[in-house]
């Protein structure tokens, strides 16, 4: 059983983690007078509703069987598994700016997004390597 766990935790993560990367692309090729133009402005629209389909329900997915994992592993607060938790909520929340972003970008009155955006594909790229690294090494 435990195992099964670990490979729905990962397929969700890794649902995650691709549709955080597109919408994260998406948003830092983008400004809001380009995103209103019709081929901008349907790509956008589709990512959204990807975004609410699959990345969305992956992400809280991932978080019920990642708790589950810790629970039935009996891990406890081991130091390598707190520093994952910071980074996951790390992402967590830049998940929702990037749903609020594909949001106000592809809109019908595309509004800017916040310019530290631009930096996300970079953020979520340097989050799931530091997560992968913490669970395989386990360096402390």
């Amino acid at each position: 059983m435990y195992i099964w766990l670990i490979g729905l935790h990962v397929t969700a993560v890794t649902l995650w983690i691709l549709g955080m990367s597109a919408a994260a692309i998406l948003i830092s090729a983008l400004d809001a007078t380009t995103a209103a133009e019709e081929g901008p402005a349907r790509l956008l629209r589709a990512v959204g509703r990807w975004e609410r389909r699959v990345t969305s329900p992956a992400m809280g997915l991932a978080w019920l069987l990642g708790i589950t994992l810790v629970v039935v592993g009996g891990w406890g607060f081991e130091p390598w598994l707190v520093a994952k938790l910071v980074i996951v909520t790390a992402l967590s929340a830049l998940h929702g700016k990037l749903a609020a972003g594909l949001r106000r970008l592809g809109g019908p009155d595309a509004r800017p997004v916040s310019p530290l955006l631009r930096f996300s594909p970079l953020v979520v790229i340097a989050g799931a390597i530091a997560i992968v690294t913490l669970v395989v090494v386990k360096p402390y």
